[in-house]
């Protein structure tokens, strides 16, 4: 099935990508946000990808509603057979195809007390555009919630595979740096340090570092906006075998093989990342951390 909308997510939706969005939770991803929420209370989750953190907000406004909207039929179609998946299935979430960008023509103004996003701005060329027209659809006191990844991860044992992989991992999301400077006029081999985050980012970086200057850049008060981070780490050996699997997975079966030698790595480079998360896995020190901002926004 092919995606409804014109879509700036590169990754695409294939169960080998998937499989690791299905476990994040809202007890997980949108903890910060659990303090805030209330019985009666309307959220819409933008970019709900296959929709457990949606259908895991359903308890706690069991007087209230959720709604996921995302790009494509085809994930939307994993968010209902997730939610259907449930026993008993939550009878306040609902997921529709809807475009942040070009517009959540669906909802009215001020329709939802709280609207949330997890990894969702990082993959939006515009994001203070996405921004603003999510504050468009919160209610006047309401919350705007943005929980998103810190580049690059951090990880252990220092694996070439690794460096390699969030070169052209970098690339395949986000393109090649768009600034002027030195280190990105050059072959990418030649601007790898500012992926990896030892210089001075590209001017199209999209980090989560950035999402409360780009929430203000949409309207909302300095003064409202609450910063804060997590870390979500990844190091027991079923944790390692899952992850390891999922990122084989996406080069092997998900077609990120072909993406990365579209975009200039080699094969023995592939093939290189393919043995470093395998490798990583089966290291009894083996450890991966993402870094996440964690905004709310007070409409």
């Amino acid at each position: 099935m092919t995606s409804s909308q014109p879509s700036s997510y590169k990754q695409g939706y294939h169960h080998a990508v998937t499989a690791n969005h299905k476990i994040r939770t809202a007890e997980l991803d949108g903890a910060f946000l659990l303090p805030y929420l209330k019985p009666h209370f309307h959220i819409l989750d933008v970019g709900c990808g296959p929709g457990s953190i949606t259908t895991s907000f359903a308890k706690y406004v069991l007087e209230g509603s959720v709604i996921g909207v995302d790009l494509s039929d085809e994930i939307i179609d994993q968010a209902k057979e997730h939610l259907n998946s449930h026993d008993p299935r939550p009878s306040n979430v609902k997921f529709e195809v809807g475009n942040v960008v070009e517009g959540l023509q669906q909802f009215q103004d001020g329709t939802f007390d709280v609207v949330f996003c997890n990894q969702t701005l990082l993959h939006i060329p515009e994001p203070v555009k996405a921004l603003k027209e999510m504050r468009r659809v919160c209610k006047k006191g309401g919350l705007v919630a943005c929980r998103e990844g810190i580049w690059p991860f951090r990880y252990y044992p220092e694996l070439p595979g690794f460096a390699v992989f969030l070169k052209f991992f970098w690339l395949f999301i986000h393109g090649p740096p768009t600034n002027s400077s030195p280190s990105s006029s050059s072959a990418p081999a030649a601007w790898s340090d500012t992926i990896l985050g030892s210089g001075p980012y590209p001017s199209n970086h999209r980090s989560g570092s950035y999402v409360h200057v780009w929430a203000r850049q949409a309207g909302f008060d300095p003064a409202k906006i609450k910063k804060g981070a997590g870390v979500h780490t990844l190091a027991t050996p079923e944790e390692r075998k899952f992850l390891a699997g999922v990122m084989v997975g996406r080069i092997e079966q998900a077609g990120h093989r072909e993406k990365f030698l579209d975009l200039g790595a080699t094969k023995e480079e592939v093939d290189e990342m393919v043995r470093a998360w395998r490798e990583w896995e089966e290291d009894v020190d083996g450890w991966v951390a993402n870094v996440n901002s964690e905004v709310v926004c007070w409409n």
